[in-house]
């Protein structure tokens, strides 16, 4: 039996060790994704910590016809997409500009001092990354970051792979531009892929 069968046999008999395998083997995949989807910590680990809860309180939900972590990533993905959502409408109820909802809303990452170019250089993709649409930000999380396949996302997002390559597409150039217009070359890291 590997792991992934031992963490979900103890799950579905209510062992508190296997919810911590769980969080130990995907925790930081989930909150990785979350972050970089959120642009926000707190929410990404609120969004972790409920997609955790969430596993273990509907196990019994998971059919096995794919893998634990493309489970946990889809609950992963609805919850952040649920935060998006309820952030917007209050921007629509309180009648808020984007920067000042963003401002009460998100809480930069702890600062971490740069140690290099390389630092600088992935930091401002993280926030070029931040600045795209949803549906496109999502997409490049996936792909780059998790190391999924078009056709995974496509399964794990319920679209189509056409729309998925697609949005990569269209976000791979839209990370271009931005970036070329603020003078950055680096297009190593943003080709397609």
């Amino acid at each position: 039996m590997d792991e992934e069968s031992r963490i979900l046999e103890g799950l579905r008999q209510g062992e508190a060790e296997a919810a911590g395998l769980l969080m130990d083997r995907y925790g930081s995949d989930i909150l990785r994704t979350a972050v970089l989807l959120l642009k926000d910590r707190q929410w990404a680990e609120d969004v972790a910590q409920e997609t955790f809860l969430l596993a273990c309180r509907r196990i019994h939900q998971f059919r096995g016809d794919g893998s634990l972590r493309g489970w946990l990533l889809r609950t992963a993905i609805h919850l952040c997409r649920g935060r998006m959502r309820r952030a917007a409408w209050k921007r629509l109820l309180f009648n808020l500009s984007d920067e000042a909802a963003e401002h009460e809303a998100l809480h930069p990452l702890p600062a971490v001092s740069p140690g290099s170019t390389e630092w600088v250089n992935r930091m401002t993709l993280r926030d070029e990354i931040g600045k795209l649409p949803y549906k496109y930000r999502e997409v490049i999380v996936l792909h780059y970051f998790q190391d999924m396949r078009t056709s995974d996302i496509a399964g794990l997002l319920g679209e189509p792979e056409g729309t998925v390559k697609s949005r990569l597409k269209r976000a791979r150039g839209q990370l271009k531009q931005h970036l070329e217009d603020g003078g950055w070359e680096h297009e190593r890291t943003i080709q397609g892929g």
